[in-house]
């Protein structure tokens, strides 16, 4: 049998407040996984916080040690209540299936924010946390305004393409006067 120095813990909180644990696991990766599926698979189910933590086995010590502590915010693309923002890692992903905007450290720049919508290859990056939210904020605006009924993605993203295109035109034209 193994020896472990350390446990991980998930669990999730849902709207009302009640805890809901997920299991106790020798690595972090597969507590981690655990989190990831339960929130991927139960995305509308009304959970309002996530966290993981770390607790040192054999020790007197009454704290864990938080790893993740994640919260469902409404996504800046879908508009869904499916981002969840980890305060810890500083990052975030909305876990609807059609959408997965996501936000994270850069891990090209020091002092970056990599941020990016992949049903249509969008990235940016950014100085902040805050210019990363807003730049997938316009991305959704402009989204939700092009269609109104539609849900297609591949309508999305030619009507992103094309005023992709128009903004460049324009700056183009205008460098040329």
């Amino acid at each position: 049998m193994d020896d472990y120095e350390f446990v991980f813990v998930p669990s999730i909180v849902n709207i009302d407040g009640n805890i809901e644990g997920l299991g106790i696991y020798s690595k972090e990766s597969l507590a981690f996984d655990a989190l990831k599926k339960k929130i991927s698979e139960n995305w509308s189910s009304g959970y309002k916080e996530a966290q993981l933590v770390m607790w040192t086995l054999d020790s007197d010590d009454s704290k864990a040690v938080p790893l993740k502590h994640m919260s469902a915010n409404v996504c800046p693309i879908c508009d869904e209540r499916t981002f969840w923002t980890d305060a810890v890692e500083l990052n975030a992903l909305c876990y609807l299936p059609a959408c997965q905007a996501w936000i994270e450290s850069s891990d090209k720049e020091m002092d970056k924010i990599d941020c990016g919508w992949p049903p249509i290859g969008y990235t940016s990056q950014v100085d902040t946390l805050a210019d990363a939210l807003s730049s997938l904020r316009n991305y959704g605006a402009k989204i939700r305004a092009s269609v109104a009924d539609d849900s297609d993605i591949f309508t999305h993203r030619t009507l992103l393409e094309e005023y992709e295109k128009s903004i460049e035109e324009d700056s183009t034209s205008n460098l040329e006067e």
